[in-house]
């Protein structure tokens, strides 16, 4: 049986390499067709800065830099599709060789292959878990650029809107460079409880220090607005210089709010980090690790569900299958996704996160247990 568990794992995991890689190549061929004069822009730039020899290699290493770190947002995401076309793909291939029937001449019975390969997209989920809190953190700010920042390491600058803090201090800056953490001509407006105003900040530049959770100002003052009983308008015009502003609006919560893919490419150490500043963040970041934990479930719980269409006791038509297993499957992935990510109204989170698991679970259930085999 350690034979037959392994054969069966093996094919699995080779159908889901094979099949992930192509659609992977696929989809980067189409962008690089579409946006191939924005890779020649940057190889241009690049071979007059002196980076590259020639137009033909720089233009490879363009392509590669841009969707090189994409592999492991395009696994992250495509995780659950993909397991399920290489479930069919290895159950196809083996009613093809009539090897089902023979395992079932031999006294196998068909759930215990389903049990292999649900053991088997298991260990792509941990797989997953690994590459979300190791290895897309460390790629965020890379793979939320767009093809307008192919010359640059990190997304492009831009500029910041007026944003609240999770002490109520409003803070905008005419842009931004994720880069270098530094954000120039940055305002920034104090607030009491009452939302009434302290004191205007502004510097030509503020640079974040992550280890004191602080922004450095460059060239920074403060003005503080008139009180009741002020005899002379001088003083609104008094400015004080300043060095530092104390705030949570950290790099990677400006990226998040800019980008919607910047947030669940968090860690959850970071996560964590984002939801102690309060407010919105707490709603976003709880989102976020439900997301996170509740959609591998649900991607098990769909590939169980589906795994009955192609591993049947009788010969039957895998065309057919394919069409009914995508029919079901497209769709529970899709509204799994929705209900775990879209914001539900009058629903909280947990409970919106909870439906998909708990309509899925009985259902896969029913599914394996009526099984022939």
């Amino acid at each position: 049986m350690k034979i037959i568990d392994r054969y069966v794992a093996a094919r699995f995991l080779v159908n889901f390499v094979l099949l992930g890689a192509a659609l992977y190549v696929f989809g980067v061929s189409v962008d690089v067709v579409i946006q191939a004069s924005r890779f020649l822009d940057a190889a241009d730039a690049a071979v007059a800065a002196g980076r590259y020899g020639s137009r033909g290699f720089a233009f490879m290493m363009m392509v590669l830099d841009f969707h090189g770190p994409r592999i492991f947002q395009f696994f992250q995401f495509m995780l659950g599709f993909v397991s399920i076309g290489a479930m069919g793909f290895a159950v196809s291939q083996m009613h093809r060789n009539r090897e089902l029937t023979a395992l079932m001449a031999s006294g196998v019975k068909l759930r215990r292959l389903a049990f292999v390969l649900l053991i088997s997209a298991f260990f792509l989920q941990c797989l997953q878990f690994v590459n979300q809190e190791f290895i897309l953190p460390n790629l965020a700010a890379r793979l939320v650029r767009d093809h307008s920042g192919l010359k640059y390491d990190t997304v492009s600058q831009f500029p910041i809107p007026l944003t609240r803090d999770g002490h109520g201090t409003l803070i905008q800056a005419r842009s931004f460079d994720p880069a270098l953490n530094t954000a120039t001509g940055l305002v920034a407006i104090e607030r009491d409880e009452k939302g009434n105003a302290l004191r205007r900040i502004s510097a030509a530049s503020a640079t974040w220090n992550a280890q004191d959770k602080k922004w450095i100002l460059k060239d920074g003052s403060y003005i503080e607005p008139l009180k009741p009983g002020d005899a002379t308008q001088q003083k609104s015009a008094f400015s004080t210089q300043v060095d530092q502003l104390d705030s949570d609006l950290s790099p990677e919560l400006i990226l998040s709010r800019r980008y919607r893919l910047y947030g669940p490419m968090l860690s959850t150490r970071q996560v964590f980090e984002l939801m102690s500043r309060g407010g919105d963040n707490q709603n976003q970041g709880v989102r976020l690790l439900t997301a996170r934990f509740i959609g591998p479930m649900a991607n098990l719980l769909v590939l169980a569900a589906t795994i009955p269409f192609f591993l049947r006791r009788e010969p039957c038509n895998m065309l057919i299958q394919s069409v009914r297993a995508a029919a079901f499957s497209i769709p529970a992935m899709i509204g799994a996704a929705i209900m775990l990510l879209v914001p539900t109204e009058g629903l909280s989170i947990p409970v919106t996160a909870a439906i998909p698991f708990a309509l899925l679970l009985p259902f896969a259930a029913y599914r394996l247990t009526e099984l022939r085999s």
